[in-house]
């Protein structure tokens, strides 16, 4: 599934923890299910581990703006959490819970691409292992932060060379690291997510994106604004193209051939 989107050759759309609102929560199948009903060809979703070491979809830091009762996930068993109820966005209760990881991936197996985010924040064997018991390789990037010197991660997805791994890159000058860390771990770099603060970075350039794919590696970049943080691709994200020239923003992004763009608006963009 992963080779044929790719080849495919147009941008793809990933939605941020999938396309949430109202009675719909974030990091759910719902949400999930919802966003691929919208367009997107790839959800984005986040794990964290529990206190009995299994694996919630869910992001760090949540627990009390979307859970009831409110507890750290870090701190909860799974079959406490699976009694909880999220919170809809209007602040009322919903009528269904956290999944867990092997649920969630099993309702959404061959519903499009998914993108495993924050797996360092669970048991990274574990979360492979399902992954591999329910043969969901083919629809599913894997990203994580690469740094100098010994990685754990790559160390681990070595011995799986089915996944897709991809880097996250917060600087330009990550880049190289990157590149090498992988190689040495014998890791194959298949994309690099993005960050850049400056039209002039070089991770703004067309160049920089059409070498990558010349070297058969596909660029990610961050459309999302998160509360007021800064922009994460200078000024051209979903708030910029949603309350002022979409051409000129989200267009800036398309003109400079990203294979991937993550976003919050998915019919939007």
């Amino acid at each position: 599934m992963l080779e044929r989107f790719l080849e495919e050759g147009r941008p793809l759309v990933a939605v941020h923890r999938g396309k949430n609102g109202a009675s719909v929560a974030e990091n759910t199948v719902y949400s999930a299910l919802t966003a691929f009903e919208e367009g997107a060809d790839i959800v984005e979703f986040d794990v964290l581990r529990t206190l009995d070491n299994k694996i919630a979809v869910f992001h760090e830091n949540m627990d009390f703006r979307i859970v009831f009762p409110a507890w750290p996930i870090r701190l909860s068993l799974m079959s406490e959490l699976k009694k909880r109820r999220l919170r809809s966005a209007y602040g009322g209760l919903l009528d269904y819970g956290i999944n867990d990881l092997e649920e969630y991936l099993s309702a959404l197996k061959g519903k499009g691409l998914l993108n495993f985010d924050r797996i360092w924040y669970a048991d990274v064997v574990k979360c492979l292992e399902i992954v591999k018991k329910l043969d969901m390789f083919d629809q599913i990037l894997f990203k994580g932060y690469v740094r100098p010197g010994r990685n754990r991660l790559l160390d681990i997805f070595r011995n799986y060379p089915d996944a897709w791994f991809m880097p996250i890159c917060k600087k330009s000058s990550n880049y190289p690291v990157a590149l090498g860390e992988c190689e040495k771990h014998g890791v194959k770099m298949r994309g690099v997510e993005v960050l850049f603060y400056d039209e002039q970075d070089l991770f703004s350039r067309a160049d920089f994106v059409e070498k990558e794919r010349k070297a058969g590696r596909f660029v990610w970049v961050n459309s999302i604004t998160l509360d007021g943080k800064p922009d994460m691709c200078a000024n051209h994200g979903d708030n910029f193209a949603l309350f002022g020239d979409r051409n000129k923003h989200w267009g800036f992004l398309l003109d400079r051939g990203y294979r991937v763009i993550q976003t919050d608006w998915p019919v939007e963009l």
